[in-house]
């Protein structure tokens, strides 16, 4: 009896041994970039070194990249180059290049969903002027990984300049497959070997429609109450006044058969060159209302923008529709935009307080 069990605990061992890769015969792929030219599907993999740096501790990476007439063929030539087995569920970045943007997204779209190798919560970029190629080969000593250096760049550019709009696949697809909603993320540049935010990629459903500018992007996130205190200037006298919206929301629907912007936004003052004695209502309530026409102007136009190029980013469409039950996804092309939407100056966060009027 003894025997036996000595004998299934170790036939219990032994299996769970069985077909078990050890993590220095894997290839662990940390990005991919797709890109398509002269008929071919190019992909270049980002795989980890297994070995780290034992100085500084660390990890650091190398590419490869093949072509062929397949997406899949693609991968799986470039695949095959690795000395080791590839894994890619530790995929954690996926570039597209300017082709694959304007003429085969949606090529990309239907591989991934079918793909049984990849997670899908690795977020998505677009490198229209630079091909991806040459971004994930673009690593220093400073950034040996460039994955990684381009992931921290868009997440703290959401909160330094708020332009950048970082989705992962699946919310992509997601966006794509709702009715009444387009999708829309960041495209990534290197300039003098210098990573860079560069503007948004927006969509109607798989069609690329236009590349809004970083400042357009920044309204985006303001109207998806996505933002951390982005930063607007008025000139007077050629000094600079300057606020950062800190708190508040502001939300653009259909309503009476108009686009009705509506909400209200609370800044903090941060620069203060013209001397204004902010402890005067008077003088706070202009600000308030420069500021105001400042930042209703630019709600507005990237409101034109969208009309303009048919993307539905916001989802006008969709909260059209939970309202009325009334699908109609071109309804809101034509309405006019109706900006109701308020701004003030935060008082409390003054130093000095606030003279009464009388």
């Amino acid at each position: 009896m003894k025997k036996i069990i000595i004998l299934i605990i170790s036939l219990i061992l032994l299996s769970g041994c069985y077909d078990y890769d050890e993590i220095n015969d894997l290839g662990i792929i940390s990005a991919i970039g797709i890109d398509y030219k002269d008929e071919n599907y190019i992909v270049t993999l980002e795989i980890l070194n297994n070995q780290s740096d034992k100085e500084s501790g660390s990890i650091s990476s190398y590419t490869k990249t093949a072509k062929s007439k397949t997406l899949a063929k693609a991968i799986e030539k470039t695949s095959d180059l690795i000395a080791d087995k590839a894994n890619y569920t530790h995929v954690k970045l996926m570039i597209l290049g300017d082709t694959i943007i304007n003429d085969k997204f949606q090529t990309i779209v239907d591989y991934f969903i079918r793909s049984t190798y990849f997670r899908e919560n690795f977020y998505v970029v677009s490198a229209i002027d630079t091909e991806p190629q040459n971004i994930l080969e673009n690593k220093s000593k400073e950034n040996p990984v460039a994955s990684t250096t381009i992931l921290s760049l868009l997440k703290s550019n959401e909160y330094s300049k708020n332009s950048s709009v970082l989705k992962t696949f699946d919310e992509i697809l997601s966006e794509i497959l709702t009715f009444g909603k387009d999708t829309c993320f960041s495209n990534i540049a290197l300039n003098d070997e210098q990573f860079l935010v560069d503007g948004l990629i927006i969509f109607d459903e798989y069609e690329k429609k236009d590349k809004l500018n970083n400042e357009e992007a920044t309204i985006y996130n303001i109207l998806t109450n996505n933002f951390y205190r982005p930063i607007y200037s008025k000139e007077y006298d050629n000094l600079f006044f300057s606020i950062a919206i800190k708190s508040g929301k502001v939300d653009a629907n259909i309503k009476s058969n108009k686009i009705i912007i509506d909400g209200k936004l609370e800044g903090k003052i941060m620069d203060n060159e013209p001397n204004f004695d902010i402890r005067d209502l008077q003088t706070l309530n202009k600000l308030d209302n420069d500021f105001k026409i400042i930042i209703n102007e630019k709600l507005t136009n990237f409101l034109i923008k969208i009309q303009k190029n048919r993307s539905d980013i916001l989802g006008l469409s969709q909260k059209y529709y939970q309202q009325t039950r009334i699908k109609e996804e071109n309804y809101w092309l034509n309405l006019i935009i109706e900006n109701n939407s308020d701004f003030d100056i935060n008082k409390k966060g003054l130093i000095y307080e606030v003279k009464d009027e009388n």
